[in-house]
C-alpha cells in the first residue's frame, strides 16, 4: 500500500494556517522591534559562544532527533544511521514548506526506497510521537509541579528530576502495557514491537532528553543574546512549549514563536515593565526560532539531495529488475 497523499482538505488547512502563521510572525516583529528597539544590535555585539550555543544546540538536537527515529525504528527494521540522519534532514526542511510535507516524504521515501509496508510505517512514527509527547509532557510536568510547592521560581533540581523521571517511568509502562494488548497485535501484524521493546523505548527517550536539553541549551543562549535572563528549568519549560508549537498540525511557520512570546511572560520572572517584557520575549522567541532554521534549512537541503539520489537509484533498480514482456 502507498502512502496517501495529504487530501484537499488538509492540503487547504495547511495553507490558511501558513498563511495565519506568517502573520503570527509579522506579529512577533511587531511586538520585537517596535520604538526602534536594538534587537538587531543586540545580534551584532552577541557573544561569539553564545551564538555558537545557540548554533550547535540546534546542531546536537538535529542528531538526536534523527537518532531517536533510528532506535524507535529498530525492532522491526534496521536503518543505517547516515541514511535516517539524512531523512530526518529532508524532512525537517520540508516542514518549513506552505504545506508540510516532512511527513509525507519521510513516508514516501521508505516505502520506495526501503519497501516498507505502510503498516509499519504508521506503527514507527506513532511510536516517535508516543516518545516525543511523553517527554515533553514529563518536561512541563516537572516544571509546572514546583507551582503549587511554592517555588517563585522554577529551580532545576531534584523536585524536577524525580518529577521528570517518575512521568517517565510512568508513561513507559503505560506505552508497554498498551502494546502488549491482543488488539494491537492482530491489527498492526508485528508492528506493534515498536512499542513493546523496553530497550528501544528506553533508548529513544533517552535521545529525546537530549534532544530536549539542547532545546532548551538553544533557548538559553538566545535568551543571553536578547537580555532576558532565564534559569535552566525557565529554558527547559519554553523549550517544550516551543516544540509543541513546532509540532502543530497547521505549519511550522508562526505558531511556534507566537506560543512562546505569549507564555514566555508566565516563566520568566524579574521587575521588568509589561511593554519591555512583551518586547524581549518576542525577541527570544524570533532568535531561538532563526537559530535553528539556520542549520536546519541549509542542512536539510544536503539531506534531500542524499534522499533524492537513494530514491531515483532504487526507482532504476526497480525499473532494470522488471522483466520486459
Amino acid at each position: 500500500m502507498q502512502p496517501t497523499r495529504p487530501s484537499r482538505v488538509k492540503i487547504a488547512l495547511q495553507v490558511v494556517g501558513f498563511l495565519i502563521g506568517c502573520a503570527l510572525v509579522a506579529w512577533c516583529i511587531q511586538r520585537g522591534f517596535a520604538k526602534g528597539s536594538d534587537g538587531l544590535d543586540k545580534l551584532r555585539s552577541a557573544d561569539p559562544m553564545l551564538v555558537v550555543a545557540l548554533l550547535g544546540a540546534t546542531l546536537g538536537s538535529i542528531i538526536c532527533s534523527g537518532f531517536t527515529f533510528w532506535t524507535v525504528a529498530r525492532p522491526i527494521r534496521r536503518f543505517s544511521v547516515i541514511e535516517m540522519q539524512a531523512v530526518n534532514l529532508m524532512a525537517s526542511l520540508f516542514n518549513y514548506a506552505p504545506v508540510r510535507l516532512g511527513l509525507f516524504l519521510r513516508c514516501v521515501f521508505h516505502w520506495r526506497v526501503e519497501r516498507m509496508p505502510a503498516l509499519d510505517i504508521g506503527a514507527w512514527i506513532a511510536g516517535v510521537a508516543i516518545v516525543t509527547l511523553g517527554s515533553i509532557g514529563s518536561a512541563l510536568a516537572a516544571g509546572l509541579v514546583q507551582i503549587p510547592a511554592g517555588r517563585r521560581e522554577l529551580a532545576l533540581d531534584w523536585m524536577w528530576f524525580a518529577t521528570y523521571a517518575a512521568c517517565i517511568v510512568a508513561g513507559s509502562a503505560l506505552t508497554l502495557a498498551i502494546g502488549r494488548a491482543p488488539v494491537l497485535r492482530r491489527y498492526l501484524k508485528g508492528a506493534e514491537r515498536v512499542l513493546t521493546s523496553p530497550r528501544a523505548l528506553g533508548e529513544s527517550l533517552a535521545f529525546r532528553t537530549v534532544d530536549l536539553s539542547m532545546w532548551s541549551l538553544r533557548m538559553w543562549a538566545a535568551s543571553k543574546i536578547v537580555g532576558v535572563s532565564l534559569s535552566p528549568a525557565q529554558a527547559a519549560m519554553l523549550a517544550a512549549v516551543a516544540i509543541l508549537g513546532a509540532g502543530n498540525p497547521l505549519g511550522r511557520i508562526g505558531w511556534r514563536e507566537a506560543l512562546v512570546a505569549l507564555v514566555a511572560p508566565y516563566v520568566i520572572t524579574g521587575a521588568k515593565s509589561k511593554d519591555e517584557l512583551d518586547m524581549l520575549t518576542s525577541q527570544l522567541a524570533l532568535l531561538e526560532s532563526a537559530g535553528e532554521a539556520a542549520i536546519t534549512i541549509p542542512l536539510g537541503f544536503f539531506g534531500a539531495i542524499w534522499c533524492w539520489r537513494a530514491m531515483r537509484s532504487a526507482a532504476t533498480g526497480v525499473r532494470s529488475s522488471t522483466p520486459t514482456p
